[in-house]
């Protein structure tokens, strides 16, 4: 039998650590990516995991989703900056950008340099002028349906090395199961786009109840989402739930707001 031995020279057993500290979190983002079945978790908070493994797993500074729509066009699901956002508003207006191509093509796209393609007049520049040098796709798909986009950003002109594609395309599928199959419920076929669209809806009232936060607190959107999904994992609901509680004016914004003793 080999036994293991510690290369103790400098910097030896730090990079050791430091492979072993990614392949564990590496492991725990695909387990937090198949928790369908607490009772704090919907599609929404598994598509927010999402991205932000992408960006902690990986040279990407910001990421987001795109959901295909029932009438068939992208809409943003989840970001993890505001301006991420803003780029997926112009792909979704002009129709045109990498989540708009992997979405219709079934297949990543990738632009490591923005400076230096002129394959979409409008959605560059506009990229560019929100602070991001570099943009990825990848699609998300189930079974031979696809539903939307992974939206990688860098702020400087960065590749994907292969390795990482493979581990994004893993994480995006995977978590594409996740969101379609979390209910209990069986799926059925025409299920894909129900699902796909309650995800849609539910930020559209997330928009409106973190707009409701930030408007009370004097906070941006970013904070007030903050503040939401912490009041929701202190009690062990769903964002959702809450957003849709300060909506109906169930629940008031101060509740919220106010931290718990």
């Amino acid at each position: 039998m080999t036994r293991y031995t510690p290369d103790r020279r400098a910097g030896a057993e730090k990079t050791v650590t430091t492979h072993m500290n990614r392949e564990q979190a590496i492991t725990e983002a695909f387990v937090s990516l198949t928790d369908t079945v607490a009772d704090d978790v919907d599609p929404l908070t598994l598509l927010r995991r999402l991205v932000d493994h992408c960006v902690s797993l990986t040279a990407m500074d910001a990421a987001g989703v795109m959901l295909v729509s029932a009438r068939g066009r992208l809409q943003s699901a989840v970001v993890t900056e505001e301006r991420v956002e803003i780029t997926e508003m112009f792909q979704a207006q002009a129709d045109e950008g990498p989540c708009v191509d992997a979405y219709n093509a079934g297949e990543p796209v990738h632009a490591d340099d923005l400076a230096q393609t002129d394959r979409w007049p409008v959605f560059t520049p506009l990229a560019r002028a929100a602070g991001f040098q570099a943009a990825h796709s990848y699609p998300l798909r189930l079974r031979e349906q696809t539903i939307g986009a992974l939206n990688l950003l860098a702020r400087t002109p960065t590749p994907i090395p292969p390795q990482d594609g493979r581990l994004l395309q893993a994480l995006a599928g995977t978590a594409t199961t996740s969101v379609v199959t979390w209910s209990r419920e069986p799926l059925r076929p025409y299920d894909i786009v129900t699902r796909t669209q309650a995800a849609l809806s539910s930020k559209g009232v997330l928009d409106i109840a973190t707009g409701m936060l930030a408007a009370t607190a004097q906070i941006t959107p970013v904070e007030a989402g903050q503040r939401l999904r912490a009041y929701a994992r202190v009690h062990r609901q769903r964002p959702a739930d809450i957003a849709d509680a300060l909506v109906r004016r169930a629940l008031t914004p101060q509740a919220v707001l106010t931290p718990r003793p």
